[in-house]
């Protein structure tokens, strides 16, 4: 799920706010539905089904205000928030991932967020205007590449993104920010709170940071600019550069703060080779209270702690208090103690001159230790401290320097003691499993009902494996623990299907490639060293077999049971990412390669769907080009078997079309077939891609009409027999609903996730559905949306429709 973004440093006030999770399916009582109240903070009724975290979360900020006002955000789109120190979280979407929060400090109520344009709330982050660009500015919206990347078309055609961004600390109308205007930078400020910009001078270098010295002349303010050069500053209206530690070619993050005793402002910054640098470069844990004029290297304090001859630590971020600098953690990794590596996060009350290790997971060859003062969480139950690893990013508390977040792979955790302890703030124990506090994070493929335990349930995820629900999807374990699947497989699970007619009998199919069928998987390395495969269970997932050692490894992707087979000798067709499809007519227990027909080397084999009516099988093929250019050897494809995969006829696709992603056949109509695909980019900045969205064929796949072209990034369309209704799903921020065989689509309203992949009906509660997302967890609400949502942002240009 994780698809890693850079961070250039974190802003001078860090916000995150929580909001809460559970999507609460409520059942009857005495014939007359539950009252369903929002206990999930949101502003509508949805909620999600989940377990919280893992995925990565980063830029922790917290209210100058208010220490259990706070923002977090993930590089998966969805940004959160919590009014209550973590103990829930609701989440809302700008459109995009957020790179930094700033709080108003001189209104509680007032936080900017900056995505594909920089927000503006003024009550405490539960609605948001754009700011910049204005939306006088902005013409539309639209979408482009394989992820879909919103991009603000802007009516002189430029493209500007907010680099760094501040509030005055004593004038909330006047704002500061360095803007790339088509990749031109510059320095600007405004007097009235956004409305009008003025050009101050022009920037050769990108900006991580802006910092305003609170004791400087209102009139004309003290700047320090954090720069890749070096920090560019403005004093008596005069720039200079100061440059960077001696040997130091990069700043990996910087953080400053007021000291109001000596007046003079502080900043602190961490560089050499670490996660967010991979040259080498000399390292450090610089101070300087002239402005990057002089530097001091302060991370003797650490090394020293170490065994002798120990290589220097990692620093991957690092955070202080807005108002109390001589306070600073830092997040450290590769600290060694004879045979123990050590990580975690380390704090200084001096400025860096000493340093406490305040976390400190260990890792030695007999296994890791969690930090004794850490408070738990799924994640460490299952993985142990080595896959959340130390923080990405941390927040502290401007006014507070004991109140710090932080957050990394897949957790969010909090110190309210100043790192004496630490506990997890993303997931809470009830019952069986784990609950969600609404950090919902993951990347999921299908939700899964046993059809014999209607409490019993599965959610297919990337990076967290499979996971298990036995108390009707309230709470979560993992189902991939000690119960025979490989240890190299449990990353992603990909697929579920249960035997009708057999309880406790299962197939599944699982990999350590995630994130299919995003080209940005093979891109680099290709397919031929996937790993993964097909396990069966007999009772209902407690334990699994391996059952495709015969196949080799693979990225399996699908796995389809045809119900009309024999159920002592099932026929069942798997999908290899890469190897093309498999048939078994055993149950599993042997297979046999099915690719007759299949053009290329590397049939990117995605999903297979059977037709009840006559058996028919319908393949997907992704397209293996990431531009998706039409008519070379990397198109995806459309194929048909009428002889049970034996061979393969390609179909034709609609024009224009090679990206198919899946395709469901009218049960009333079997010859109406509904195809959704993938759009591929097209020439120009502003021009939207082409190709995708939603086609129906009347004549079995002869011939295809566009029914949905505004979306042009579809990924499922599924079916709910009880109500004749469609659903589909994408990467634009919506999904969608059919009620006339897929003639005509309406959104689901409220559901505004950016990345949205799958719509499931739930068996057990007509009425409500699952809508499975990559990175954004698994949202659970009302089929027909909710006509009172109030949506996140309020902006018309901007908002969802």
């Amino acid at each position: 799920m994780m698809t890693m973004i850079r961070i250039a440093g974190c802003c001078l006030v860090v916000l995150f706010h929580l909001t809460g999770c559970n999507g609460n399916r409520q059942d009857n009582v005495n014939g007359q539905p539950k009252t369903e109240k929002k206990p999930n903070g949101r502003n509508d009724a949805w909620g999600y089904a989940g377990y919280g975290g893992g995925g990565a979360m980063f830029y922790p900020t917290v209210s100058p205000f208010d220490p259990g006002h706070a923002f977090v955000a993930c590089d998966m789109t969805g940004s959160f928030v919590t009014y209550d120190g973590g103990e829930s979280w609701r989440m809302f979407n700008l459109r995009g991932p957020v790179h930094f929060f700033t709080f108003d400090p001189s209104d509680p109520n007032t936080v900017y967020a900056n995505s594909i344009a920089l927000f503006k709330s003024t009550d405490k982050g539960n609605t948001w205007n754009v700011v910049y660009p204005s939306a006088s500015d902005i013409t539309a919206v639209i979408s482009k590449g394989d992820h879909a990347n919103e991009v603000l078309v802007t009516r002189d055609s430029t493209i500007r993104r907010v680099q760094a961004f501040a509030v005055d600390p004593a004038d909330s109308k006047k704002l500061y920010a360095v803007i790339s205007i088509d990749q031109k930078n510059g320095f600007y400020t405004s007097a009235d709170g956004g409305s009008n910009w003025i050009k101050e001078t022009d920037m050769t270098v990108t900006a991580g940071n802006i910092f305003i010295a609170p004791s400087s002349p209102k009139n004309k303010r003290t700047v320090y600019i954090a720069t890749g050069d070096g920090i560019l500053t403005n004093e008596n209206g005069s720039w200079e550069m100061n440059a960077l530690p001696a040997g130091v070619k990069k700043i990996t993050t910087c953080t400053g703060g007021y000291d109001s005793a000596q007046q003079r402002f502080i900043i602190y910054a961490i560089a050499g080779r670490s996660y967010f640098n991979p040259d080498d470069d000399e390292s450090g844990i610089y101070f300087t209270n002239d402005g990057g004029k002089t530097w001091q290297n302060r991370q003797e304090g650490i090394i020293s702690q170490q065994s002798a001859g120990a290589g220097i630590p990692e620093w991957r971020t690092i955070a202080t208090s807005a108002l109390h600098p001589a306070t600073v953690y830092v997040s450290y990794n590769n600290f060694i103690l004879g045979d123990t590596t050590c990580i975690g996060v380390a704090k200084s009350d001096n400025y860096g001159k000493t340093w406490t290790l305040v976390w400190k997971d260990r890792l030695a060859k007999g296994g890791s230790v969690v930090s004794e003062n850490f408070t738990g969480g799924w994640l460490n139950e299952r993985f142990g401290p080595t896959w959340g690893e130390n923080p990405f990013s941390i927040g502290v508390s401007p006014v507070n320097p004991d109140v710090c977040y932080a957050t990394d792979f897949g957790r969010t955790v909090k110190s309210d003691d100043g790192g004496t302890t630490w506990k997890q703030v993303y997931t809470r124990k009830e019952g069986p499993g784990w609950v969600s506090r609404g950090l919902e994070v993951t990347t999921s493929y299908d939700v899964v009902t046993d059809p014999f335990d209607s409490n019993h349930v599965f959610i297919c995820n990337t990076d967290i494996g499979l996971m298990e629900s036995t108390d009707g999807g309230h709470s979560w374990k993992s189902a991939t623990q000690n119960n025979g699947v490989p240890r190299q497989w449990v990353n992603s699970a990909y697929w579920l299907t249960f035997d009708p007619d057999i309880k406790g009998k299962a197939w599944a199919v699982m990999s350590a490639n995630h994130d299919l069928p995003r080209p940005k998987m093979w891109r680099r390395a290709g397919v031929a060293n996937y790993k993964g495969g097909i396990l069966v269970t007999g009772d209902a997932g407690k334990t699994w077999t391996p059952v495709s050692s015969s196949i080799g490894e693979a990225a399996f992707t699908h796995i389809l049971a045809d119900p009309s087979s024999n159920e002592d000798a099932r026929t069942l067709y798997a999908c290899a990412f890469g190897k093309g499809v498999y048939k078994s007519v055993d149950g599993g227990k042997t297979w046999q390669q099915k690719n007759k027909g299949l053009e290329g080397k590397e049939p990117f084999a995605w999903r297979i769907m059977r037709r009840e009516t006559d058996g028919v099988l319908f393949l997907m093929v992704s397209r293996r080009s990431e531009k998706g250019e039409i008519g070379t050897p990397d198109d995806g494809a459309l194929y048909r078997s009428t002889d049970g995969a034996e061979t393969w006829t390609k179909m034709t696709l609609p024009e224009g079309t090679n990206a198919p992603t899946s395709i469901i056949a009218d049960a009333q109509s079997p010859q109406r077939l509904i195809l959704s695909a993938w759009g591929k980019v097209s020439g120009g900045k502003f021009s939207t891609d082409t190709g995708g969205g939603i086609f129906v064929s009347g004549d079995d796949g002869n011939t295809w009409k566009q029914v949905m072209q505004k979306d042009q990034h579809i990924h499922d369309i599924t079916f709910d027999d009880r109500n004749k209704t469609y659903y589909a799903c994408g990467f634009n921020s919506s999904a969608y609903r059919s009620t006339d065989k897929g003639e005509t689509w309406e959104r689901i309203k409220g559901y505004n996730f950016k990345w949205g992949k799958r719509v499931v009906p739930d068996p057990v509660h007509p009425g409500k559905v699952y809508i499975v997302t990559f990175g954004g967890g698994i949202w659970y609400g009302p089929e027909n949306g909710d006509a009172g949502a109030e949506e996140d942002i309020v902006t018309p240009v901007l908002s969802y429709k």
